[in-house]
């Protein structure tokens, strides 16, 4: 059980099915125990690390490796990448933004029968004028809703992504509904007419067609994943020799990225409007 994987002790209870509780670091995390699903969100980050939909199995890969303390990104999950994907647009932009290691604050927490319902907000700082928001409605799906809204008299612009890592047997890996062109970040080539799925020693690609659903399918196992307000997919597995590299992934074996992304121009987020980025799981 996540709980006792990451030494996370109940500290209050806020509502019916959701639960304060804190790591040996002083680390907020909130545990989603509802009938439908159980979850577990970090204050960090509103970074959603854990979720099982019942009587399914856990979803999301977390490292062994991942460092649990205050302004280390979480390996694992769903990191939010903020205002921007990578280093895109300023090669000294902070990698994938700042949203991720920032502190978040729980706004609202709903709870019926089917679901449970937590909105998280990032207090604005470098960007004045504009609001972020995250919104998961976690049950029989999860559906992990990232809101940019400008209240500022000028337009906003960001990259960003729901940088989701996926439990998977990548030996026995197919994702379907990817379209036939990437671009392959490793060697900066574009491939096009792609046939069909296959990893790389090193897979970092940007698919520029995707469907609207993704499916990621392996021996008898299925997740479905569906992208809105993107326009285009992410898929990253570092491979054996890199991920061997990096202290905090224990293994490259058994994960996958799929990521809803915005990474071929900047969102454009006009005066008194929002935008959504979302990924429903399935």
């Amino acid at each position: 059980m996540i709980l006792e994987k990451l030494q996370l002790k109940v500290v209050k209870q806020l509502d019916n099915a959701v639960f304060e509780v804190h790591n040996n670091e002083g680390m907020v995390f909130y545990w989603v125990d509802h009938p439908a699903a159980k979850a577990l969100i970090a204050q960090q980050g509103a970074h959603l690390v854990s979720y099982r939909p019942n009587p399914d199995e856990e979803k999301l890969w977390l490292s062994d490796d991942s460092l649990f303390t205050k302004g280390a990104a979480i390996r694992g999950g769903i990191p939010i990448c903020w205002p921007n994907f990578g280093n895109l647009g300023n090669e000294n932009n902070t990698k994938h933004g700042y949203a991720r290691t920032s502190l978040w604050t729980l706004d609202t927490i709903t709870t019926s029968q089917e679901h449970c319902y937590l909105s998280f907000s990032l207090p604005s700082s470098s960007n004045s004028g504009v609001a972020l928001s995250c919104n998961f409605t976690l049950g029989a799906e999860a559906r992990i809703e990232l809101v940019t809204t400008n209240y500022s008299e000028k337009s906003f612009e960001y990259t960003g992504a729901l940088h989701s890592y996926f439990i998977t047997d990548v030996k026995k890996l197919h994702i379907g509904s990817l379209g036939d062109q990437y671009i392959d970040s490793v060697s900066s080539t574009k491939v096009d007419n792609v046939a069909s799925f296959t990893l790389s020693d090193e897979t970092d690609r940007i698919y520029l067609q995707p469907q609207s659903v993704s499916q990621l399918i392996w021996g008898a196992s299925k997740t479905t994943i569906e992208h809105r307000g993107h326009d285009s997919v992410v898929v990253w597995n570092p491979g054996d020799k890199l991920a061997n590299k990096m202290p905090d992934v224990s293994s490259a074996e058994y994960f996958i990225c799929v990521e809803t992304a915005i990474t071929q121009q900047p969102q454009t987020v006009k005066p008194q409007h929002s935008h959504k980025l979302v990924q429903i799981i399935r």
